[in-house]
């Protein structure tokens, strides 16, 4: 493997003397160091893909053992893109030895620089208790950058391109994946959705991909509870953790820290037998198959009732899926249940006094019609 360090990171690891080797562009990284958060931060970027691998909070002894952290770090970011693991494997042996040299081509250093800046914009999305960010930097994989032709492309997009060339491999994605119909509690309307997702995705992804299927903008508070096959006659609609068919919750999932203290504090779930975590530390498959119930604006009190349909062994893709749904969803702030039913009264009837008004209200909080195109296109754009 070959790293073509910048001087901050030749300073960092101490490096005295230089024994470059050549190595095809797809063994070939640029590294920065800087620090972010006041934590010092590595940046990798792969020379054929654009491809970003993160190392985020590094100590002395992760610099003294720099090589495995760069190797564990690829490995869970290709694991993260849900890459065959054999063909990790055949990627990382070919690391056998390390060998580095000075950043000094212009065109891959601005490339890198590019890297480091989206790395700095999603500062606040890093894990400050994790030294690999796989979920960052996947999100950055997922966006669209211009080559020297000044195409688009997408740096996840083209790693499987050149894994698969170089190894000779038809399927790079081999994942596990599941079929989940999510119903919207709308009274006299409906609004349901279908989809695949990774079961390698957390909560928090799967909060977001909520947010794209239903046109939500995310102003407001969210958590999850998983339910178990046992019902629970205790519980009533008024209560959070109620489910309408009345079975029993087993995990409550909150957005962060400050979400869980209160919810264990203040709504006393620390007396309940459900178990509680954050969203972005428990994984789709540490739970699947089971009922979900997302609740989303504690205000409007949106409850989106989640059913595993399917679990799909070999999934290809590492992105969700839409595959169809019915029924528009409401603006958000809209009033809940009943608001919505006197939303959709007022724009179905031209006539109405409060017909053109309501309409710019509903153009300000970005209110569309039911559009499935729309929806793929936006799951293809969504915050990891």
């Amino acid at each position: 493997m070959l790293i073509q360090a910048t001087n901050k990171l030749r300073d960092e690891l101490n490096l005295k003397e230089l024994k470059p080797k050549e190595r095809p562009p797809l063994f070939s990284w640029h590294a920065n160091f800087f620090r972010l958060n006041r934590r010092k931060t590595v940046v990798l970027v792969n020379d054929a893909t654009d491809y970003t691998v993160i190392l985020y909070g590094l100590k002395k002894d992760d610099f003294n053992n720099f090589e495995d952290r760069v190797k564990a770090g690829i490995r869970r970011a290709f694991e993260r893109e849900g890459i065959k693991a054999s063909l990790i494997e055949k990627y990382l042996d070919q690391f056998e030895d390390f060998c580095y040299q000075k950043a000094k081509d212009r065109s891959y250093i601005a490339r890198m620089n590019n890297s480091c800046k989206m790395t700095k914009r999603f500062a606040d999305r890093l894990n400050e208790n994790e030294i690999y960010q796989s979920r960052v930097a996947k999100n950055i994989n997922n966006m669209s950058r211009k080559d020297d032709k000044k195409d688009y492309f997408y740096p996840d997009e083209t790693l499987q391109h050149e894994l698969a060339e170089y190894f000779g491999e038809k399927e790079v994605i081999q994942t596990q994946a599941a079929v989940l119909k999510v119903e919207l509690e709308l009274g006299e309307y409906q609004a349901w959705r279908k989809i695949i997702v990774p079961l390698n995705y957390t909560f928090r992804e799967l909060h977001n991909i909520l947010q794209k299927l239903y046109n939500w903008q995310d102003y407001h508070l969210h958590d999850f509870f998983v339910y178990s096959e046992e019902k629970d006659k205790t519980k009533n609609w008024n209560q959070s953790e109620y489910h309408r068919d009345g079975f029993k919750a087993v995990l409550n999932l909150a957005m962060n820290q400050e979400n869980l203290d209160y919810n264990r504090d203040q709504l006393n779930f620390a007396a309940e037998d459900f178990e509680q975590a954050i969203e972005n530390e428990v994984k789709l498959k540490d739970v699947l198959p089971a009922r979900i119930k997302y609740i989303y604006d504690y205000g409007d009190n949106w409850h989106h009732y989640l059913e595993t349909e399917e679990i799909i062994e070999d999934y290809n893709k590492n992105t969700p899926s839409f595959l169809e749904g019915e029924g528009t969803a409401p603006p958000e702030d809209v009033g809940g249940v009943g608001g919505f039913s006197e939303f959709m009264s007022i724009i179905s009837n031209p006539d109405h006094e409060e017909y053109e008004s309501m309409l710019e209200w509903a153009e300000s909080q970005r209110f569309k019609e039911y559009d499935p195109e729309d929806i793929k296109s936006d799951l293809r754009l969504y915050i990891y």
